[in-house]
């Protein structure tokens, strides 16, 4: 058994036609381009039936009663909507009181920005030595 039908063949088959002639047709002339367009579209319309026969067996037969039974359990999901907040209990009132007491301790704290270090530059090098360190350097 499969899933779906051959239309999902055609549209995968199409697109990977459409998708080869478009990178071919830079490289190449547009009857080789078509040629390619061509067998692109003939292998995967073959491998999509390919895919969809796995897919049936890994999914399995359904039955036509299974598949009534649910079809009309899955028109009743997200039907209905419940708006209705839970009441506040002792608990939830301790929670927020105990995050509100938090809130409270972190404003007492003065933010205080980082000072990191300068990075301090050498003006007043010797070129003598700039020039012997480059030598070592392309030495190593």
């Amino acid at each position: 058994m499969m899933i779906g039908t051959i239309r999902i063949n055609l549209i995968v088959a199409l697109l990977a036609g459409i998708f080869t002639f478009a990178l071919s047709i830079g490289n190449n002339l547009f009857l080789s381009s078509c040629i390619k367009a061509g067998y692109s579209f003939l292998i995967l319309f073959v491998v999509t039936f390919g895919f969809r026969w796995v897919l049936g067996l890994l999914i399995g037969p359904v039955s036509s009663v299974e598949a009534s039974s649910l079809e009309n359990s899955s028109s009743a999901v997200g039907q209905n909507l419940d708006l209705s907040t839970p009441d506040e209990d002792e608990e939830t009132r301790q929670l927020m009181r105990s995050n509100h007491a938090k809130d409270a301790h972190s404003n007492d704290m003065q933010f205080s920005p980082l000072n990191p270090p300068k990075l301090v530059t050498k003006n007043n090098l010797d070129p003598e030595q700039l020039a012997g360190a480059l030598r070592r350097m392309s030495e190593d």
